[in-house]
C-alpha cells in the first residue's frame, strides 16, 4: 500500500466564499491497495466503501473508504452506469461483451457482494436495457420498449403490486423516457442534440442531464420546466434539490484544470475542490452525506458532507 491516507488542506474562506450549498467537513485522499488506477467511483449509501471501474480494464472492484483494502468484484462492468440496493449489499449495473465478429452486447447484472453470486436481469442486446433502483429496492427495467419492475433484496417490504419508477436513458444520442405503463418517450427538452449524463433524482421527479454544447440541465418529467445549471459535466443528484459535478477549463491542448462543484436548483454554485487536483467523475449518496470522485491520475477522494 504506497499511497498514505491523506486529508487535504483546503482553505475554508476559498471553498466557503460566497452562497453555500453544503458545508465539507472532510476531502481525503484514500489509499487504494495495489496502485489500483481508479476511473469512475460510486460511493455506497452508507459511505463505508465505492466501488469502482479501473482505468486499466473493464473490472469492478470495491474500495473499503478508510483502510483502502479492495476486493474484484465483477468482470466486464462498468461504475458509469451502477446503483446500489438501499441497504449496499447488492449492485446492479451494466455489462458489456464482445463476440467473435467484434460486436458488443450489453447487459444489465446484479451482484450480491457478500457472496459474489451474480445473475442477468437482462438479456445481451446491441442497446443495453436502461434501468433505475428505488430507495425502496425496486428495480425498474426498460428493455426493448418494454418496462418490468421487481423487489430486490436489501429494499422495503415488498408493495403489493410491485410500483416501478420511470427510467432515463441515452438512445442514438437522445434523452429517453421509459414510464411504467410502458410507455416510451425521446424527451430531448432542448431539441435535437447529443445529451449526456442522464439521471433520475432520488425522489422520481426530476431529470438532470448534459447537452453537450450547452451545458447542465434539470427538468420535469414530461421535459419541461427546464433549468439551466451552468456548463458543468457529468452531472449527479446531491440528495433531490443540489447536484455534484464537474467544473473544468481546457486550453487548446486539453485540460489545464477540474473540481468539484455542489449546484443548488436555484443556479447557486459552491466550489468543494480546489486546484491541487484535477477531479473528475463525482458520485454523491442518496442521502447528500458523501461523494466520491477520481483524479487525472488514477487517485480515489471522497468528500465527506455535514
Amino acid at each position: 500500500m504506497k499511497k498514505s491516507l491523506l486529508t487535504l488542506a483546503f482553505c475554508t474562506a476559498s471553498l466557503l466564499a460566497g452562497a453555500q450549498v453544503v458545508e465539507v467537513q472532510s476531502v481525503t485522499k484514500v489509499p487504494v491497495a495495489g496502485d489500483l488506477a481508479v476511473n469512475i467511483p460510486r460511493v455506497s449509501p452508507d459511505g463505508r466503501f465505492a466501488i469502482v471501474s479501473t482505468c486499466d480494464d473493464n473490472t469492478l472492484h470495491r474500495v473499503d473508504l478508510t483502510t483502502g483494502v479492495t476486493e474484484k468484484v465483477a468482470d466486464n462492468g462498468s461504475a458509469l452506469h451502477l446503483s446500489f440496493t438501499p441497504d449496499g449489499d447488492n449492485i446492479v449495473f451494466k455489462s458489456s461483451t464482445t463476440a467473435q465478429d467484434r460486436r458488443r452486447f450489453y447487459a444489465v447484472k446484479l451482484v450480491e457482494l457478500g457472496t459474489g453470486y451474480t445473475r442477468n436481469l437482462s438479456k445481451p442486446a446491441r442497446h443495453c436495457a436502461g434501468f433505475t433502483v428505488s430507495p425502496a429496492g425496486v428495480l425498474s427495467l426498460s428493455e426493448a420498449g418494454r418496462f418490468s419492475a421487481q423487489q430486490l433484496r436489501g429494499g422495503s417490504a415488498t408493495a403489493t403490486p410491485v410500483i416501478g419508477q420511470p427510467v432515463v436513458n441515452i438512445h442514438y444520442g437522445h434523452l429517453e423516457l421509459t414510464m411504467p405503463d410502458g410507455t416510451v418517450t425521446n424527451l430531448d427538452p432542448q431539441g435535437r442534440g447529443s445529451y449526456l449524463w442522464p439521471n433520475l433524482s432520488p425522489d422520481g421527479t426530476k431529470i438532470s442531464y448534459f447537452l453537450v454544447g450547452k451545458g447542465c440541465f434539470v427538468c420535469d418529467l414530461d421535459g419541461t420546466n427546464v433549468r439551466p445549471m451552468g456548463y458543468f459535466r457529468a452531472p449527479a443528484w446531491l440528495g433531490n434539490d443540489a447536484l455534484v459535478a464537474v467544473d473544468d477549463e481546457f486550453d487548446g491542448d486539453g485540460i489545464v484544470a477540474a473540481s468539484i462543484v455542489a449546484i443548488s436548483l436555484d443556479g447557486t454554485v459552491q466550489t468543494l475542490t480546489d486546484n491541487t487536483v484535477a477531479a473528475f467523475n463525482p458520485w454523491a449518496t442518496a442521502d447528500g452525506k458523501h461523494i466520491t470522485f477520481s483524479s487525472a491520475e488514477g487517485d480515489l477522494y471522497v468528500i465527506n458532507l455535514k
